[in-house]
């Protein structure tokens, strides 16, 4: 199978040769130590430590474009009217045969960028400013265009970052979500649906009481998976049997301890028996806290599980 076709069947929980990887990416300190690179790390190098890791998927974020107007501004930018936001996924579409994802906010996430400090947007939030569902409003119809743009260049997928929880639970009421933020996310991904691609949700943190809620939403996977324990991704996989793939659940601290391979096990006999699922870490960085040879001692050890 080629990786495209590895990740729509798991998408689609269907047959695969072996279990599918993604991470969103190798950063440079992680290609460098791989690879054993004295100079800076170049487009090449990247592409290569992707194929050691066997990885099927990575995702890409838009590059910068003008500053968004800040909340109560009236000025309005619009990002297909920047210069390539999307150049490097351009690139590895172009030059490579992996899955690739677009890696946009999702309203919650995207309405925190506008405020002053995350402080006062919670403020806002809980004294219910009413600027915030014209904001909410705009950035949707931002991401809405910024991920039909990625769509139009080529990326096979969506991943919406939205994070809306901490270990502790979601940073504000799971009722002030549904009032203000779901409506939109549902939307945004209904939306990009109609591309007929599949749209991914990311959050990291406990979601315990709003999983319902997100997953009510028809997403078509899941990813992070950044929950306390086994169990509680084990509720998941049942509360998304058949519905949506599962992608992550590896926390970055595993890689570095002795029985790192014996926590790749336990998580993919919880996740993966069944299809739907692909491997990677909860956080979907690999950097300089990452030991090469361990990342690649787990990532083999998931090459050989027998699916």
């Amino acid at each position: 199978m080629t990786k495209v076709e590895r990740m729509m069947a798991a998408i689609n929980f269907e047959k695969v040769d072996r279990i599918p990887r993604g991470e969103f990416n190798l950063d440079d300190n992680f290609v460098g130590n791989l690879l054993g690179l004295k100079e800076n790390v170049k487009f090449e190098d990247r592409v290569k430590a992707c194929e050691l890791c066997g990885l099927d998927a990575l995702a890409f974020s838009p590059e910068p474009f003008a500053a968004s107007p800040s909340v109560g501004s009236t000025a309005t930018e619009s990002p297909a009217d920047k210069f390539e936001v999307w150049k490097e996924l351009k690139l590895w579409r172009k030059e490579t045969d992996f899955f690739i994802f677009a890696l946009i906010d999702g309203p919650f996430q995207g309405t925190a960028k506008l405020f002053s400090s995350f402080t006062n947007y919670l403020l806002a939030i809980a004294q219910g400013d009413p600027a915030i569902p014209e904001v909410v409003k705009a950035g949707v119809a931002t991401n809405i265009e910024l991920g039909l743009n990625a769509l139009a260049l080529g990326a096979h997928g969506i991943i919406i970052a939205d994070d809306i929880a901490y270990n502790g639970g979601t940073f504000v009421s799971p009722t002030a979500l549904r009032m203000n933020f779901f409506p939109a996310l549902r939307e945004q991904v209904e939306t990009l649906q109609r591309e007929k691609v599949p749209v991914f949700f990311h959050a990291d943190g406990d979601l315990k009481k709003v999983l319902e809620d997100i997953i009510n939403l028809g997403v078509d996977g899941l990813h992070s998976l950044d929950f306390p324990s086994l169990s509680e991704i084990d509720k998941v996989r049942k509360a998304t049997a058949n519905t949506a793939c599962l992608m992550g659940g590896y926390d970055l601290g595993w890689f570095e301890e002795e029985n790192r391979t014996e926590k790749a096990l336990n998580l993919l006999e919880v996740t993966a028996k069944g299809g739907g699922y692909i491997f990677g870490s909860s956080a979907g960085i690999l950097g300089m806290g990452q030991t090469p040879q361990h990342v690649m001692e787990v990532y083999q050890f998931v090459n050989n599980f027998k699916v």
